[in-house]
């Protein structure tokens, strides 16, 4: 009898820690809060970061293509802006949280300041460092720089 109650309170503890669990629309629209508005918005559970970003090109005071020869040229534009958002591709996104405190990247070539963001696979995976260990290496994917101003 003490082990169904043990299973039953464990089958209890799992459906009240799902309840309580954000979906990625929910997770991402509280870490964009202030940056972008969702009101009216369509976001796709399973495309959270896509239509994020068709949000973002409609709300951005300015957008720039982020690869290894305009790299610094964004960080330097950052500075001018509240906030930096960067997407690559449809998987991940990021901010910028800290321009002064960076670490040099051989790949990018340049200083990588602290941000934070999320990477989705399964779900998605929160990330706190150096923007080169979010956005990963340069290479061919899509990645877009949208710079606000507050809201």
């Amino acid at each position: 009898m003490k082990q169904i109650y043990i299973a039953l309170s464990f089958v209890l503890l799992l459906f009240a820690s799902h309840l309580n669990a954000q979906t990625k629309v929910e997770t991402l629209s509280d870490f964009l809060d202030g940056i972008i508005k969702f009101e009216g918005a369509t976001i796709q559970e399973g495309t959270p970061i896509a239509d994020i970003k068709l949000l973002a090109v409609e709300q951005a005071d300015f957008i720039m293509d982020l690869n290894k020869e305009t790299i610094k040229d964004v960080f330097l534009k950052a500075k001018d802006y509240h906030f930096c958002v960067i997407t690559v591709g449809t998987h991940t996104i990021a901010r910028t949280t800290d321009l002064e405190n960076c670490i040099q990247s051989g790949s990018w070539g340049t200083c990588m300041p602290m941000g934070e963001g999320f990477v989705q696979r399964n779900g998605l995976t929160n990330k706190n460092d150096f923007l080169n260990n979010i956005i990963g290496i340069p290479n061919a994917q899509e990645r877009k720089a949208y710079f606000f101003m507050k809201k």
